[in-house]
């Protein structure tokens, strides 16, 4: 009997690479399965459903050896929704898959509309695919990939753009249409609650990427749960276990683990390093934020959230001027900030952008990390030894020698950091500085990102990991629905519902345990 799909001996190695990214992998994947692929930054998960779906080496040039046992429909979903994208308005992006079955244009109306609701897109087909928030923007992308009728779906962290709300949405709905429709999915994700419990296998690689585990969710967890925790993979935080349990038994192990977490923060009362002045920002003629005051003193660590699209990225570069304001006031160092010269004001500030790629700008990792002091005409002696310290701190020195862009995301996202570290600037600014990344590399930035601050540098990130701010966080700033709705303490903002409602956010699950038992029902 032929096989569905999977592969035998399959290895991998990019021409650009001198080193294997997958190993001697061989596995088959029957029809309807659920398959949850994890290993470290690196490891080749993306490469392998790559393979599988045909990507490699068709649309991507590899030595590949070993047999590949792909389907023929096949369709992935990406990270990044805009990046399938090809049209301007909802029914037309579906139109464009349903033309590729050669659907005759007056079939098409009823079947964009049942697409539409089969992925609970509920907005007019005429909107426009900008205006969409990312969640929405999944949905979409989830429906031109049904019109397609593939036999086979590949999700390559389809949430990891998204707010917390948006990402349990997604993965209700992912779950919904597997019990439907029996699709066979295959998935590479970071954040595994909300997905994980609806697997039937899980399958592990090393960092070599071959793979060393592959078997039931729960299985996999507790046999390899030692090596999972020394390669850096992330685990999920309540399964296997059951919320409800979790709620109604005070001696369960993740109760008392749960109940431990809580703690407060006193706010910084040092120098104002940076406020704004009823700072408006937008786009166009469109307002997306205003009134927007706020203080941010040296040294603190700011962590700006909100739901997709409340505007955290554009207010983030406003602050070092890669975006314009519409009106108000941004004083950095007690001047504002149009009046900073570029060259003076990139010396005191440094950004990271959510899109790595954006900020390279050489051919190899070392010189990209030795740039600014190129730039900046340090003795060559500093340059290298301030670079390879910084390639050695991020994992990254076994890599020096090779382009940027044939790195993984993780690596690409370490790099990005390495770069702005370089120069001790007295504010670093990063959007979603630990997306991408396996557990071991994320707390390895952090604690990077940490040694800055206990050095007097004041971090404002922006991201959706609840837990990375309740755990760093000195402040944390939530915008939604047009407006700065909250400026104080992590634990300030998620031990009071009130504070959250209605802006897509979902505390850790420890505040979640709390409020559960004071309102004596289960959430």
């Amino acid at each position: 009997m032929d096989m569905f799909l999977g592969c035998k001996d399959l290895s991998i190695r990019f021409y650009n690479r001198s080193e294997k990214i997958l190993s001697q992998i061989t596995l088959s994947i029957n029809k309807g399965e659920k398959v949850l692929i994890l290993g470290p930054s690196g490891s080749g998960k993306s490469t392998l459903i790559s393979a599988l779906a045909g990507i490699i080496p068709e649309h991507l040039e590899a030595e590949v050896s070993g047999e590949v046992f792909c389907r023929k429909e096949a369709g992935v979903m990406f990270q990044d929704p805009d990046s399938q994208f090809c049209m301007l308005h909802v029914d037309e992006e579906i139109a464009f898959s349903l033309e590729n079955r050669s659907i005759p244009r007056h079939e098409m109306d009823p079947i964009i509309a049942e697409l539409m609701d089969k992925v609970g897109l509920m907005v007019d087909k005429k909107t426009p695919i900008e205006t969409l928030s990312g969640g929405m923007k999944q949905r979409l992308a989830l429906a031109c990939l049904l019109a397609l009728e593939p036999e086979v779906i590949f999700f390559d962290e389809p949430t990891a753009q998204l707010d917390p709300a948006g990402r349990n949405e997604i993965f209700v709905l992912l779950n919904q249409l597997a019990q439907k429709t029996n699709h066979t999915m295959v998935f590479v994700e970071h954040v595994l609650d909300g997905c994980i419990e609806w697997m039937d296998r899980v399958i592990i690689l090393n960092e070599n990427g071959s793979i060393i585990g592959d078997g039931q969710p729960k299985e996999m967890l507790l046999k390899f749960k030692n090596e999972m925790k020394e390669a850096g993979i992330w685990r999920p935080k309540l399964f296997p276990h059951k919320w409800e349990e979790v709620i109604q038994n005070d001696a369960h192990p993740l109760t008392i683990k749960l109940a431990n977490l809580k703690k407060t923060k006193p706010l910084k009362d040092g120098d104002i390093l940076l406020r704004t002045e009823h700072v408006e920002i937008g786009f166009g003629k469109k307002t997306i934020v205003s009134d927007i005051d706020i203080k941010i003193h040296k040294g603190e660590w700011i962590s700006i959230v909100g739901e997709n699209g409340s505007g955290k990225s554009t207010f983030l570069k406003s602050l070092i001027r890669l975006e314009p304001i519409k009106k108000g006031k941004i004083l950095f160092q007690n001047t504002e900030l149009k009046k900073w010269s570029e060259r003076k004001l990139y010396e005191k500030a440094g950004f990271v952008f959510q899109n790595p790629e954006l900020q390279f700008i050489t051919d190899t990792v070392f010189e990209e990390v030795a740039f600014g002091g190129r730039q900046r005409n340090w003795p060559e002696d500093l340059i290298h030894t301030k670079t390879s310290q910084l390639l050695e701190e991020f994992g990254l020195e076994s890599h020096q020698h090779a382009h940027p862009f044939t790195l993984s995301l993780g690596q690409k996202r370490r790099l990005s950091v390495a770069t702005m570290l370089l120069l001790d600037q007295d504010l670093l600014l990063l959007d979603e500085p630990t997306f991408g990344q396996d557990e071991k590399t994320a707390n390895e930035l952090i604690q990077r990102l940490q040694e800055r601050q206990d050095q007097g540098t004041t971090i404002v990130m922006v991201t959706h990991d609840m837990d990375l701010v309740d755990d760093y966080s000195d402040q944390v700033i939530l915008f939604n629905k047009g407006r700065v709705t909250y400026q104080g303490t992590p634990y300030g903002l998620f031990s009071n519902p009130s504070n959250f409602r209605d802006s897509a956010l979902i505390p850790p699950l420890h505040y979640q345990l709390m409020h559960a038992r004071k309102e004596g029902v289960l959430v």
